[in-house]
């Protein structure tokens, strides 16, 4: 598993708190075109806290979405973490959602190369995926940025995606 807190320059990886995230995430989570790639947005800060405590629920066994928040201001500015492909595995998928705020920082690269480097670390995984909508082009950056590979189309969670993966380095 990977241990938490991470750090990098910028910013600290850690478990969610749904009574302290819900309200700074539904910045992105509320927001209808910030959400179009991921899913219908939230339509209350009730309701942000109530899909985060699902997460930490589910997330129990060591695999999932982590809080990131800058360093230096304490401010949360996204999610990003490790788990289970469609959450049954046994693939495991890097994710990053970072707040309409904080775009354009490099954040969700940072955060998915802190916790790919951990994954190298600390577990035995061979290799880690990544989905997203192909119009969603900020996201494939980002898988490119790390060095993921282009796989190809890909259904998942009955949508239609393209799929990046990256090898464990040698």
């Amino acid at each position: 598993m990977i241990r938490l807190p991470l750090e990098t320059e910028r910013l600290r990886i850690r478990l969610v708190e749904p009574e302290v995230d819900a309200e700074p995430l539904y910045e992105l989570w509320g927001d209808t075109a910030a959400m179009r790639f991921v899913r219908p947005a939230s339509a209350t800060v009730e309701e942000v806290r109530e899909r985060l405590e699902s997460i930490v629920e589910w997330t129990r066994g060591g695999w999932g979405l982590r809080a990131l928040e800058e360093r230096e201001t304490g401010r949360l500015v996204g999610l990003a973490g490790l788990f289970p492909l469609a959450r049954e595995g046994p693939e495991i998928e890097l994710a990053y959602h970072v707040l309409p705020s904080r775009w354009g920082r490099g954040y969700a690269t940072e955060a998915g190369d802190a916790l790919l480097e951990a994954a190298w670390r600390e577990t035995d995984l061979d290799h880690v995926v990544a989905v997203a909508f192909e119009e969603n082009r900020a996201s494939t950056r980002v898988m490119e940025k790390l060095g993921m590979t282009y796989e190809g189309p890909t259904r998942y969670l009955e949508h239609e995606f393209v799929r990046y993966s990256i090898a464990r380095p040698h």
